[in-house]
């Protein structure tokens, strides 16, 4: 069957997005550690199937954008006295985020 296609704001390299909270009832490609969270795009990686819909059975999932983020890891984990020089790359699917 053929996806349908759903037309979506894009964001663009250098945006800056937060992580929507997920819910966790069902199936999430979202790593729980960056719900809530504020990070930086720094790639657009296309359009795919929304694997939320495709875990559900629909065949006909829309498609969504998906998004390389990084993410500074003292906003990840403020308590563990992380080095700001590393970075955190995680790829998000577009409807988990939302802007600032």
């Amino acid at each position: 069957m053929p996806y349908n296609v759903i037309v979506s704001m894009r964001w663009q390299p250098g945006q800056i997005l937060r992580v929507r909270p997920i819910s966790r009832l069902g199936h999430s490609r979202t790593p729980g550690f960056i719900e809530g969270k504020i990070g930086r795009v720094v790639r657009d990686w296309g359009d795919f199937p929304d694997p939320e819909e495709l875990a559900r059975g629909n065949q006909s999932a829309p498609l969504v954008g998906v998004y390389l983020l990084e993410f500074d890891p003292s906003e990840l984990w403020p308590q563990k006295g992380v080095r700001h020089e590393h970075r955190v790359l995680v790829d998000v699917f577009s409807p988990n985020l939302e802007p600032l």
